[in-house]
């Protein structure tokens, strides 16, 4: 569905196929092997990354291809949301408190509409990196009021405002005048945005990240923007292989995860069979769950530590466990029929 969607927008701005070009090309490098989406994408990210076509490719964030399939992307997850189930989502929020960290590699916002539903304060980003003096909290107060929600490869609602001030910039240098019509970022901007932090942090945490990347609240009311240019697209990751490569500021949700692994009582894996070819991701979370199921019965603060879950769909247990080959079987409850109700009863949360 994804590419058909992107054929309809390449032909609507007559951009002679880039996406059939790409697969042309794939195709003759590997000649034998079958054709995927997520195989072509990370070809055309590579070669945006290296630079490869130089200046044929106009934009900074992604290549034509991937800067177009993101706003696709963001359509698709905006209405398919109807077809998710309310009360199963909201079962499960429910049972989350402000010591919860939930990671999340979906695009879309179901998380956080449920939240919003429900009335639980969350943040996008760790409530630790928050400056306590700042928001008038006592030093000593470590009661935390967030739920954090760290979405790793980005959110259909989110946009990084440093290809807004690149383009400005370079029309002031050159003496372009370009009006400013930009709808997040510009002079008369009519989308609003927030940020995706809940006050001002101390140091240097998450600065990067912070200062470029903002959040539309509600964004069906807005969404998805129609533009020829493809200027304003999604901060997300493409999906594709290699997909982390040039996306910097999304490192810092990763910061310090596995300085404060030891501190968990509960981990919970829904839905994410750590597919190897997501290495990165594979290797980071892989070493959080070792080193959990490591570390004994107690975690940091003494608290009991619960066996590590899985909520997966699979055909046996045998599956689950060969396709994530470091997991301790003694120490991993496995759940192999999907997210659903039942999956929801049979959690243990350590309380």
């Amino acid at each position: 569905m994804v590419r058909a969607r992107m054929r309809e927008h390449f032909r609507a701005y007559d951009w002679d196929g880039p996406l059939e070009q790409e697969i042309s090309e794939w195709m003759a490098l590997y000649p034998n092997s079958e054709v995927t989406l997520e195989s072509v994408l990370a070809y055309s990210h590579r070669k945006h990354f290296l630079k490869l076509i130089g200046s044929d490719e106009y934009f900074e964030h992604g290549s034509r291809t991937i800067a177009s399939v993101r706003p696709i992307i963001q359509e698709i997850l905006s209405k398919d949301v109807e077809a998710i189930s309310r009360e199963l989502y909201e079962r499960f929020c429910s049972a989350l408190t402000p010591y919860d960290l939930v990671l999340t590699f979906n695009y879309d916002t179901v998380l956080e509409d449920t939240l919003d539903r429900l009335g639980i304060a969350y943040s996008l980003s760790p409530e630790w990196w928050l400056d306590d003096e700042k928001r008038g909290k006592a030093t000593h107060d470590h009661k935390a009021e967030f739920v954090d929600i760290l979405k790793l490869h980005g959110s259909i609602d989110w946009y990084d405002r440093w290809y807004y001030d690149e383009n400005r910039a370079y029309y002031r240098s050159t003496g372009v005048d370009v009006p400013d019509k930009d709808p997040l970022f510009g002079a008369n901007a009519w989308v609003p945005i927030e940020p995706l932090n809940r006050g001002a942090t101390k140091g240097e945490y998450g600065q990067e990240l912070l200062s470029r990347v903002f959040r539309v609240p509600n964004h069906r009311e807005h969404l998805p923007f129609r533009s020829s240019s493809f200027s304003e697209v999604p901060f997300l990751l493409p999906p594709a292989y290699d997909k982390i490569l040039g996306h910097d500021p999304i490192r810092e949700l990763w910061s310090n995860m596995h300085r404060t692994m030891d501190s968990f009582s509960v981990i919970m894996v829904i839905g994410y069979s750590m597919p190897s070819y997501d290495s990165y991701a594979y290797e980071a979370l892989g070493k959080l769950i070792l080193d959990y199921q490591a570390g004994g019965d107690k975690n940091y603060w003494r608290q009991p530590r619960t066996p590590l879950q899985i909520v997966t769909l699979a055909n046996s247990t045998c599956e689950v466990l060969e396709g994530i080959p470091f997991l301790d079987p003694e120490r991993t409850r496995i759940w192999r029929d999907g997210f659903s109700e039942g999956a929801i009863d049979w959690l243990n949360w350590g309380d």
